[in-house]
């Protein structure tokens, strides 16, 4: 049986392409990180992962100019995931905003993130929204090893508000602050499902033709209560009432 990673190695993301034979080769950003920040060097033991499930524990062989080279000493057991496949769909919002909900998705256990645009959502031009997926996958790499997750969620490039109502999950819910028939609970009786889609939308939320769409689609419409929550505040509580409903939490 393979060990559970211990929480006391300092972990480091190597891309799949980047192990063969045994060894791991860091790219720059991990490299600097290894060395600079934590001080680490020649002879350190550390934990690798590959985003893909699988872990390592590692020992660091040398610091070459294109990258830290560890050498995979044991195959270590998967950690960290959640048993419910959680999607979120998100609207792009100002700022960073999206930054900070990338990073809690990455904790609460979430497997697919889909930004899209909507009516109020925030407009991106094509190069800003491709430097803002490249700072949006970083992130996660990051919070990947900081909460000591196993698989690296797939973070999708922005698409528009159709798009992200369709999936394969069996239970999928659109949050909107005007909904006044019904909260998240009575949505969240019976047995857990195995796959699980919920929609955020931007700063001014979603108009009723979205709505009506979603539910078109498939969506249960439901509110998280009578105030009107920020786009980060709603995400993660949406997150965590799900999770610990079917999922890990708690």
């Amino acid at each position: 049986m393979k060990k559970v990673p211990s929480p006391s190695l300092r972990r480091f993301y190597v891309p799949p392409e980047g192990i063969r034979a045994g060894l791991a080769q860091l790219d720059p950003e991990e490299t600097r990180h290894l060395s600079r920040v934590l001080r680490l060097g020649v002879g350190d033991r550390v934990a690798a992962c590959d985003g893909r499930g699988r872990n390592w524990e590692a020992v660091v062989q040398s610091l070459e100019a294109g990258g830290a080279l560890l050498r995979l000493e044991q195959e270590l057991a998967p950690w960290g995931e959640s048993p419910l496949k959680l999607a979120l769909g998100i609207g792009l919002a100002k700022g960073d905003t999206l930054d900070l909900v990338i990073r809690q998705a990455v904790e609460m256990g979430v497997k697919e993130i889909l930004p899209f645009v909507s009516e109020r959502s925030e407009k991106s031009p094509p190069e800003r929204t491709r430097r803002r997926l490249s700072r949006w996958q970083r992130l996660a790499r990051e919070s990947l090893k900081s909460c000591q997750r196993s698989c690296l969620p797939t973070i999708h490039a922005p698409q528009e508000f159709a798009g992200a109502l369709a999936g394969p999950e069996e239970v999928k819910f659109l949050f909107w602050e005007e909904e006044r028939g019904g909260g998240l609970a009575a949505g969240l009786q019976g047995p857990p499902p195995a796959g699980v889609r919920i929609l955020i939308g931007p700063e001014g939320g979603f108009t009723p033709e979205e709505a009506a769409l979603a539910e078109a689609a498939g969506f249960r419409v439901v509110s998280l209560g009578p105030r009107r929550l920020k786009v980060e505040t709603a995400a993660l509580t949406a997150l965590g009432l799900i999770q610990h409903a079917w999922g890990d939490v708690g």
